[in-house]
């Protein structure tokens, strides 16, 4: 949503005044306005209100997400005053209500805090909760009742029947459909597979319904994919049915290839450096030897990357790094054993499926850093490499 012209997180008390006896920013689906936090004020019912609050966190993000504004009167729906909250520190009051949030089931909904300063250590807190992946998302209070709420019209209300059951219907399908997607392209590649190779896939949690021309706003400039994917891309950008992809026609390099669907994932199909040694032991026995090195490095440059081209397109996702391995059984890699020396251990099957690793906001650097790290530490205990 957009006020004055700018954009979450930009806004300022002067742009609030916007919102003021104006119509158009009415409270409904998206739009909550609370002139006060009441678990700061209501001190004899303080359980009740921070399990209010939380319930109002959980109907937009079982919804389509939105905004909640503290701090804003209302008349009939429509902002009449900046009256503020008082907040002595605003890193201690953001803990306190991330903490309180805590309670909600399966996870926490995806909230993003913005303090706008008025007068006299007053505020208006501005909470944009996410439109949630695994909803429903429900409250679990000490006396063990748990509560669906959405957000209908400028209400919260309790889920229907038929809403929750939906809600856990559509979590279990984005599991299958990852699950489609990444053998129905795998099965692709293999029909094409000259060396070992691993197949990397950025997944957003949105690719079910997601359609982005990635070629348009390729050619219109609008996304550089040469500057997102510095030292992958070797040859111009080819349109196809799925998206954009850029070919590798060189034989003087390892084979790889990176394709952008216009569902929003990223796809590297990779081949593996093997490396030939002869045994000392045994001098008339050549074993082969897995590289990986340059494999991490395009890992950590492809998922940061598709951060980049996520910020570059407003977007805000989560995303599931999959990563499959083929054609590497019985191929050595280098390991550390208890003492600190290299020791070699074998890739002990052909396909190795990694699981998932999920990145809950692409546009987050510090989880994107952690979702680097932990797709790395995966993939290598998957090939039986100690670390």
């Amino acid at each position: 949503m957009r006020i004055n012209n700018k954009e979450f997180g930009e806004w300022t008390a002067d742009d609030l005044q916007v919102l003021l006896s104006n119509d158009a920013y009415r409270e409904n689906n998206f739009i909550d306005y609370k002139v006060n936090f009441a678990p700061l004020l209501d001190k004899n019912n303080k359980k009740e209100k921070q399990a209010e609050f939380r319930n109002d966190v959980c109907s937009f993000a079982n919804a389509d997400g939105g905004y909640i504004f503290y701090g804003i009167g209302e008349t009939s729906g429509v902002a009449s005053i900046l009256a503020g909250i008082s907040i002595p520190n605003i890193d201690h009051f953001e803990l306190d209500r991330r903490n309180e949030l805590q309670a909600i089931r399966p996870t926490v909904p995806d909230v993003t805090f913005s303090f706008i300063s008025l007068q006299d250590d007053k505020y208006i807190v501005v909470l944009h909760v996410q439109r949630g992946l695994y909803k429903p998302y429900i409250t679990e209070e000490p006396e063990g009742q748990f509560h669906f709420y959405i957000r209908h019209g400028n209400k919260k209300q309790a889920m229907s029947y038929t809403e929750i059951r939906n809600g856990f219907l559509n979590a279990a399908m984005l599991s299958e459909d990852i699950k489609s997607f990444r053998k129905e392209r795998l099965e692709e590649h293999i029909t094409e597979m000259k060396k070992p190779f691993a197949l990397v896939q950025l997944i957003p949690a949105t690719f079910r319904s997601d359609c982005v021309p990635m070629y348009d706003l390729y050619r219109e400039g609008k996304l550089n994919f040469d500057d997102l994917f510095n030292g992958m891309i070797y040859d111009r950008a080819v349109p196809n049915v799925d998206g954009i992809y850029f070919p590798d026609y060189s034989e003087q390099r390892d084979f790889e290839q990176l394709q952008i669907f216009n569902n929003g994932a990223v796809e590297l199909k990779m081949d593996f450096q093997i490396r030939e040694q002869n045994l000392r032991s045994q001098q008339l026995k050549t074993e082969r030897y897995l590289i990986i090195f340059d494999f991490e490095a395009e890992l950590r440059k492809l998922i940061q990357g598709t951060s980049q081209m996520y910020q570059k397109l407003g977007r805000s996702t989560a995303m599931y790094v999959c990563v499959t391995i083929v054609g590497c059984k019985g191929l050595w890699n280098y390991t550390v054993n208890a003492y600190g020396a290299n020791t070699p251990t074998k890739v002990d099957r052909n396909q190795i499926v990694c699981t998932p690793i999920e990145i809950r906001n692409i546009q987050d650097d510090v989880q994107v850093k952690e979702g680097i790290e932990n797709c790395i530490r995966m993939t290598k205990y998957s090939l039986g490499i100690r670390m």
